[in-house]
């Protein structure tokens, strides 16, 4: 699986301890800033390309999944009709999208980073983007790209940016496409508790790593 090496600068990743707890200026000093949350409901990006740290974390630890009870109120409806026009199969098969389009689907309105500093809430991105997004981690500016090479794949295991490692993890963990009333009023509960992180990354430990790829994948541990 190749990385897109013409965006490494891009995945300039720098690790800051206790990265919560820092005021605007500190964050300003490592070149970051409280931004638009990302689907998990973080908000601390990059200034330059506005991924979000916690995603970067999360890919780099080769966690992907997506359970659309845990995404963000702001992104909830839009990857809903998305995920209802993806033909899921097998894990390493191509999950074939009936999205409008000719030679590729057709892209998307979709929630942006842009939202936190201009009048725009959403921008027209690639669906693909949308559910790599919602399932692996918020990128920012970064582009996603296919390794499958079909312009119609919508498994998000198919589905790469810089960050991502060497192997894809064999399954998604975890995957839910349905709302459930039980893990909402959970979300509800957690978000006014302040605990819808910790939430969150809890359903992401099963995950199954490719065996050629689980060589000192770091935990996901840190809170947004």
């Amino acid at each position: 699986m190749a990385n897109l090496l013409t965006h490494t600068n891009a995945a300039n990743f720098r690790f800051v301890p206790r990265i919560n707890d820092l005021n605007s200026e500190e964050l300003e000093a490592h070149g970051y800033y409280r931004g638009f949350p990302c689907p998990f409901s973080h908000v601390i990006r990059d200034r330059e390309w506005h991924w979000c740290y916690h995603c970067a974390v999360k890919i780099q630890s080769n966690l992907c999944g997506y359970d659309v009870n845990y995404i963000d109120p702001y992104y909830k409806k839009q990857i809903i009709k998305i995920w209802q026009q993806i033909q899921v199969g097998d894990w390493e098969d191509c999950w074939q999208m009936t999205l409008p389009g000719a030679k590729t689907p057709k892209r998307v309105c979709f929630p942006s980073y842009r939202a936190s500093y201009t009048k725009q809430m959403s921008e027209n991105i690639s669906p693909h983007k949308a559910i790599y997004v919602c399932s692996w981690g918020d990128i920012g500016s970064m582009p996603v790209t296919r390794i499958c090479k079909n312009p119609w794949c919508g498994n998000p295991l198919h589905l790469v940016s810089s960050w991502n490692r060497l192997f894809p993890p064999q399954i998604m963990q975890p995957f839910a496409r349905e709302l459930d009333p039980a893990k909402l009023m959970a979300v509800t509960k957690a978000r006014v508790t302040g605990q819808i992180h910790k939430l969150i990354e809890a359903s992401y430990r099963p995950t199954i790593a490719h065996p050629l790829g689980v060589k000192d994948a770091p935990d996901y541990d840190e809170g947004g």
